[in-house]
């Protein structure tokens, strides 16, 4: 569909302030989703309307609206219309933030045009996409794709993706729902592995600091490719998965391992915000709270060696995630500000 600048530039302005109509909420949900573009440029808007709204509840200030107020008292008087005080101001401050967050949207809409007529002179950038500590992102890419890209995660990929290839670079977790193309197939790249799909969805885990790479298929199907392979003889090639089996690649031994698994949802359900641990050990437990929760832990001994742990969280408080972690496990916490402490009960001689 093909919008006028001008009145998507109104549309979203009126969104944002909150006085769209339905017609209106349509067009602008179409616009959204034709581009990632329109979706990076709607979402950073929207961060700025909050600003602006802010910034008009400033400026209108009883003494600057008292002015406006007695001035409209003659015309009230004559009007067969009242209006309270309070509900004028109301209004005003509408129109105001409008007037703001319309500016707003047609300069940074600009800056978007003159970017977009200087890029296309030059090379290819890289767009780079962060989630960070605390947070789970969900991004759009410019062939239809989704990524759920979970805390602490980044995402890059070239500007002129699905225009030669469709090929991203990960470091962290991310899900992947890959929209089919046969002639441009899908890769990630993360390290010496590549991971090649042509429609289909599956989980990459390969935080900084894990020794193996882990890709969890949901369904279709995915190649798994040792980039060195052909500089080292002997070297594993690749791996092919099916769905509901979860391949492991050791970066020490640059190995693969391929199992089964009952169901995936224990290794996809984080996008969903439901934080799953599943006999994980202690150190896995804390790497997952620190990342979900934007915290620091802290400890008084390490725990023994057999300490798991296995519960479910569906958009809980940290605070009701420790509580089951000490009913289950005998332990103590403190929690101050961005920082957790533990405490295990002593060990037996």
């Amino acid at each position: 569909m093909n919008y006028s600048d001008n009145n998507i530039d109104k549309i979203i302005s009126k969104n944002l302030s909150g006085i769209a109509s339905d017609k209106e909420e349509k067009i602008l949900k179409d616009w959204i989703l034709e581009s990632n573009e329109n979706y990076i440029i709607y979402k950073i808007l929207e961060q700025s309307a909050k600003d602006g709204l802010h910034e008009a509840k400033l400026l209108i200030t009883d003494e600057s609206f008292e002015h406006v107020w007695q001035k409209s008292i003659s015309k009230r008087q004559t009007s067969k219309s009242q209006f309270s005080y309070r509900i004028l101001k109301a209004a005003f401050v509408v129109a105001a933030s409008f007037l703001l967050i319309l500016a707003s949207v047609f300069s940074y809409r600009q800056i978007i045009l003159t970017n977009r007529v200087a890029q296309s002179k030059d090379q290819p950038i890289i767009i780079e996409r962060i989630s960070p500590i605390g947070q789970k992102t969900k991004i759009f890419l410019p062939d239809g794709s989704s990524v759920w890209l979970n805390a602490d995660s980044k995402l890059q990929y070239s500007s002129d993706f699905n225009n030669k290839y469709r090929t991203v670079w990960l470091t962290g977790e991310a899900y992947f729902d890959v929209k089919s193309d046969l002639e441009k197939p899908f890769q990630v790249k993360s390290g010496n592995v590549a991971i090649i799909a042509y429609g289909t969805s599956f989980n990459v885990n390969t935080y900084l600091g894990n020794q193996e790479l882990e890709v969890v298929l949901d369904k279709g199907d995915l190649l798994i490719e040792n980039l060195f392979s052909s500089l080292i003889p002997g070297m594993p090639l690749k791996a092919r998965l099916n769905p509901g089996e979860r391949a492991i690649y050791s970066l020490k031994n640059s190995e693969f391992k391929i199992e089964a698994i009952r169901d995936t949802y224990n290794y996809t359900c984080w996008k969903n915000g439901i934080l799953s641990f599943h006999n994980d050990d202690f150190e896995t437990v804390i790497n997952k709270l620190e990342r979900w929760y934007g915290v620091n832990f802290s400890w008084s001994q390490d725990p023994a060696e057999e300490w798991t742990f296995s519960g479910e969280f569906n958009n809980e408080y940290l605070d009701n995630v420790l509580k089951q972690l000490v009913n289950t496990e005998g332990i103590s916490y403190k929690i101050k500000n961005e920082s957790v402490q533990l405490v295990f009960p002593p060990k037996l001689p």
